[in-house]
């Protein structure tokens, strides 16, 4: 009797664990996260490339940049015109003052 029992709690268990994964798979697929436009973004491209660009892109003339600058002047700092200070004898001066 007891082996009958244990028989059918397994063969229930795996009919359940069946049925779990199958659900699972489901709604995996029923439920996309991904987006319209990183759909098109990761969709295959066509392998057709203009090859007449590509040559055009061959063809340019290639530039070294230059790192170092010469004969350049340092930027003057802008002093102030006007220095201003707190009036002495304003309520003003007596409050930040101690």
């Amino acid at each position: 009797m007891k082996r009958k029992d244990f028989l059918i709690i397994l063969v229930l268990l795996f009919i359940f664990v069946i049925a779990w994964i199958a659900g699972n798979i489901y709604h995996s697929i029923a439920t996309s996260t991904i987006s319209n436009t990183t759909n098109q973004d990761i969709s295959p491209i066509s392998p057709a490339f203009d090859t007449k660009t590509v040559d055009k892109l061959r063809q340019r003339q290639k530039v070294n940049p230059v790192f170092e600058l010469s004969n350049t002047a340092p930027t003057p700092t802008p002093f102030p015109l006007e220095i201003l200070s707190p009036p002495e004898s304003s309520e003003e001066a007596r409050l930040i003052l101690p």
